[in-house]
C-alpha cells in the first residue's frame, strides 16, 4: 500500500501529515519536499497546499471556480502566476512579466510563495517519480467536512481554529493536537498550518477512494484541478 501524505507550507519549510494507524495522526515538519523520499520507502501519494499546474496565460479556471464556492473566504484563493513569471528573478520582474501577460501584477504574498512553487513543481513535472502530488486546498476541504457550508470565521481566529479543529476530531478522533503542538516551535509552523495539512491530508485520502471532488468541472488540461 503506497504513503499518503498532506502537505502544507509552514515557515520552517513544510508540515507534512499522515495516518499511520486508524484514526491516529503523525504530523512533521520538512525543509525540502525531496526528504518525503527518505520518510517513504516506496511509491508516495500527496496532496499539497501549492499551485501545481501553471499555464502560459496565467488565468486558471480551477481558482476562478474555487473561489466561487468558497464566496466570502474567496480571498484565500490566490491567483496562480503565468509560467514564464515564475522564473522571474526578483519582484518587479515578476509584476513586469505577469502584467504583460495576464494583464496584473502579482501580489507580494504570491512573490513569497514562487519558491515553494517551484519546489513543488520539479516533483509534479517529473516523468518517473516517487512521489505523485495532488493540487488540495484546505478551505475547500474543510467545507467539504463540513457537508459543503462554507467556514465563514477566519482559520486564524479563535473561533475559526475551534471549528475546524471540531471537524478534523470528528474525523481522526485519536488526534491530540495540545501533543503535536508541544512538538515544534510556534515559530516553525502555525496552529492553522498543522490543521490545514490534515485537510489536505483527508482530501487526498478521498482522491485515492475515487471520492473527492475538484474544481473545475472541465479543467483545461487533465491535471489542472483543484481537489477537495
Amino acid at each position: 500500500m503506497k504513503d499518503i501524505f498532506g502537505i502544507d507550507g509552514c515557515k520552517f519549510g513544510w508540515v507534512v501529515a499522515e495516518e499511520r494507524t486508524k484514526g491516529d495522526l503523525s504530523i512533521r515538519l520538512i525543509k525540502d519536499l525531496n526528504d518525503l523520499e527518505s520518510i517513504s520507502s516506496q511509491k508516495s501519494i500527496a496532496g499539497i497546499d501549492i499551485p501545481l499546474a501553471i499555464h502560459e496565460k496565467g488565468f486558471r479556471m480551477a481558482d476562478a471556480e474555487a473561489r466561487t464556492l468558497l464566496k466570502s473566504r474567496a480571498s484565500t484563493i490566490f491567483s496562480a502566476p503565468a509560467l514564464e513569471t515564475l522564473h522571474s528573478d526578483n519582484y518587479t520582474a515578476a509584476c513586469e512579466i505577469n502584467e504583460s501577460i495576464c494583464g496584473k501584477k502579482i501580489s507580494k504574498q504570491s512573490w513569497f510563495l514562487f519558491s515553494k512553487i517551484k519546489e513543488a513543481r520539479k516533483i509534479f513535472c517529473k516523468p518517473n517519480k516517487k512521489i505523485k502530488l495532488y493540487e488540495v486546498h484546505p478551505e475547500l476541504s474543510f467545507m467539504a467536512m463540513n457537508d459543503m457550508r462554507v467556514i465563514e470565521l477566519g482559520k486564524k481566529t479563535d473561533e475559526g481554529f475551534k471549528v475546524r479543529y471540531k471537524l478534523v476530531k470528528k474525523l481522526f478522533p485519536k488526534f491530540d493536537f495540545e501533543k503535536i503542538r508541544a512538538s515544534f516551535k510556534r515559530c516553525d509552523v502555525a496552529d492553522d498550518d498543522i490543521l490545514d495539512a490534515i485537510a489536505v491530508l483527508w482530501s487526498t485520502q478521498k482522491i485515492i477512494a475515487n471520492m473527492a471532488s475538484y474544481v473545475p468541472k472541465k479543467p483545461e488540461t487533465p491535471l489542472s484541478k483543484i481537489y477537495y
